[in-house]
C-alpha cells in the first residue's frame, strides 16, 4: 500500500485531507515541521502533500533536503491561494503537483494518482497561465519537431499557444475528435504524455519541469 504524508500547521487542512484521500493509501498526518523531517528519513513515504501556508522557503527547504539527500518521495505542494509565480518556482526546484489546499477531492485523488505514476499535476488554470507565459519559437528549427506532418506541427503550435481543443478546431477548420487524433500522434512521434509536456518542450521552458 502507498504510503502518503500530510503536512500542514492548519488542523482544517488536515482534517479535509484525511477525509477526502482515497482510503487505499497508508496516510500519516504531521503538523510538526521536525517531526515530519524526522520521519521522512526513516519511511520515506511515497507522496508527501505538504500546505507551506506563504512561507514559500519551507517548501523550498523540503524540495532542497530530498534532492540532497537522494530520498525518492515525491512532494506535491499546496496552498490555500496558490499563486502562479510561486508555482513555477517550486516546480523549477522538482515539486511535482502545485494546488489548491482546498481542490475538490476528485481533483485531490486525481493529483496523488498522477504523481505515483510518475507525472506533474497542475491544475488547468494554471497549465494555460503557464503556456501563455512564453513566446513561441519556430518549432520548424527542431529536429524531433520534423517528425510530424504539417498539420501536425500546426496544431503542435497552437498548443504551445495555450488554445483548448475547441479553439484549434475552429481555427484548423477540423473537428475536436480529428485534434484529439492528432494529439495522440503527436505524443508518441515526440515522446511526450501530455500537453503541458508539448507545450514546454516547444516554448523551450526549463527541462527540469
Amino acid at each position: 500500500m502507498k504510503q502518503i504524508s500530510l503536512f500542514s500547521s492548519k488542523h482544517s487542512v488536515l482534517s479535509y485531507w484525511q477525509k477526502h484521500i482515497d482510503d487505499k493509501y497508508t496516510i500519516q498526518s504531521y503538523d510538526s515541521l521536525t517531526e515530519l523531517y524526522f520521519d521522512l528519513d526513516v519511511a520515506q513515504p511515497d507522496i508527501i502533500l505538504f500546505d507551506y501556508n506563504g512561507d514559500i522557503s519551507t517548501a523550498e527547504e523540503l524540495l532542497a533536503y530530498t534532492k540532497s539527500h537522494k530520498i525518492k518521495t515525491h512532494i506535491m505542494l499546496l496552498h490555500s491561494h496558490p499563486v502562479f509565480s510561486e508555482g513555477v518556482r517550486l516546480l523549477r526546484k522538482d515539486a511535482r503537483a502545485f494546488m489548491n489546499a482546498y481542490a475538490k477531492p476528485e481533483n485531490l485523488n486525481q493529483a496523488i494518482d498522477s504523481v505515483l505514476n510518475g507525472n506533474i499535476w497542475l491544475y488547468p488554470e494554471f497549465i494555460q497561465a503557464m503556456i501563455k507565459q512564453s513566446i513561441v519559437p519556430n518549432v520548424e528549427e527542431s529536429d524531433l519537431m520534423q517528425e510530424l506532418s504539417s498539420r501536425e506541427r500546426e496544431i503542435a503550435q497552437l498548443v504551445a499557444l495555450g488554445m483548448s481543443n475547441k479553439e484549434i478546431s475552429k481555427n484548423a477548420d477540423i473537428t475536436e475528435q480529428t485534434v484529439k487524433t492528432h494529439l495522440k500522434t503527436i505524443y508518441e512521434k515526440v515522446d511526450v504524455h501530455t500537453r503541458l509536456e508539448l507545450a514546454i518542450m516547444i516554448n523551450r521552458i526549463d527541462n527540469s519541469y
